[in-house]
């Protein structure tokens, strides 16, 4: 039995590097993906900048939380690899953007104001598509990075 145990264990551990390339990836291509609903969106809300803006079309939200949780699920795999600090906080600031912005168009007044929501939520989908594949594989000794990683080091609202 207990081998069994130690070849499993063995063998979550080979994938799980494997797992977060994979994830790096997914993440990447969800924000390319996304770059053309969100751009569409946008330049809808755009059209008629002082009028209530359009709904949020549900597969688009929909998608919006599941890249959300991707990039949260990739900053905790940074972390649990040892990975950098800085990837690990941009992933975990992705997750949050995006939620914050998909609220903000959501709960937009004005299409001027879905349309700043939209826009930065491009920007963020920009920077993912350059930045997940320095995720993919990168790791340093996890003991060294442990304490540092517990918090990220700045937090700014732009």
């Amino acid at each position: 039995m207990k081998r069994i145990l130690a070849s499993v264990a063995l063998a979550l551990t080979a994938i799980a590097p494997a797992h977060a390339d994979t994830l790096a990836v997914q993440v990447k291509t969800e924000a390319q993906r996304l770059l053309v609903d969100v751009s569409a969106a946008e330049a809808a809300a755009k059209v008629r900048p002082g009028a209530k803006p359009p709904m949020v079309a549900p597969a688009l939200a929909s998608d919006l939380q599941r890249f959300g949780l991707a990039a949260s699920r990739l900053s905790m795999e940074i972390d649990q690899r040892g990975g950098p600090t800085d990837l690990r906080c941009i992933f975990r600031g992705m997750a949050e953007e995006t939620g914050k912005q998909l609220e903000a168009a959501t709960q937009a007044k004005t299409g001027a104001d879905q349309a700043k929501a939209y826009a930065r939520l491009t920007h963020m989908l920009k920077d993912a598509v350059e930045i997940a594949p320095a995720a993919a594989g990168n790791t340093r000794a996890a003991g060294s990075a442990r304490a540092a990683a517990a918090t990220c080091p700045a937090s700014k609202d732009f």
